[in-house]
């Protein structure tokens, strides 16, 4: 699954077929955000292994309005990449790299990516993290950094695949309805000048 480049989009085609399309988000996104965010919300109650933990409440209109503005900002200041898939107008993926504010550490980011239930396991992850990744590259973000929960097995086999190598475990990081899950640091370092 390969993306066609069209300027700041591309088109992909699912393991499965289906058609979706990668660009940055954008201010006029926030209708189709704000249901994206919190059906991470409802799911974390069925799915107690998603390793998700920013998404404890659901979140508002105005919560979500702030982290677009907050994530524009950051983007026009070459500091952050966004790369959200659609499906028609609904978003199902989006995996960011936020660069480190502090002049030591100019070079380094930290990625995230969540994907829609059903939009997992057909290589959608993978074309959105290849293109954060080239684009963190381009605005000299070369050391990226992620957090996987541990018993996440498709997640690490897919980051491991990409270069990231394991630097640690923090136990019981995360707990959830009583029980404790650790959390894995890895990193990789990106092909620079």
């Amino acid at each position: 699954m390969r993306p066609r480049m069209r300027g700041a989009r591309s088109e992909v085609e699912t393991k499965d077929g289906r058609k979706i399309t990668l660009r940055p988000l954008r201010r006029g996104d926030l209708d189709a955000l704000v249901p994206f965010a919190n059906s991470f919300h409802t799911e974390r109650k069925t799915n107690r292994d998603l390793g998700i933990t920013s998404l404890d409440r659901r979140v508002t209109r105005k919560d979500e309005g702030e982290f677009l503005e907050t994530m524009m900002k950051e983007v026009a200041k070459k500091r952050r990449v966004s790369v959200a898939a659609f499906d028609g107008d609904r978003i199902v993926g989006h995996c960011d790299i936020s660069g480190r504010p502090s002049s030591d550490e100019r070079h380094t980011g930290m990625l995230g990516i969540i994907v829609s239930d059903g939009y997992r396991g057909v290589g959608l992850g993978e074309v959105m993290m290849r293109t954060a990744l080239k684009e963190a590259s381009k605005l000299g973000i070369w050391m990226i950094e992620l957090e996987v929960f541990s018993n996440n097995a498709p997640a690490r086999h897919l980051y491991e695949k990409l270069g990231f190598e394991v630097v640690g475990t923090i136990p019981k990081k995360v707990k959830r309805d009583g029980r404790f899950t650790d959390i894995v640091r890895m990193y990789a370092h990106l092909t620079h000048n």
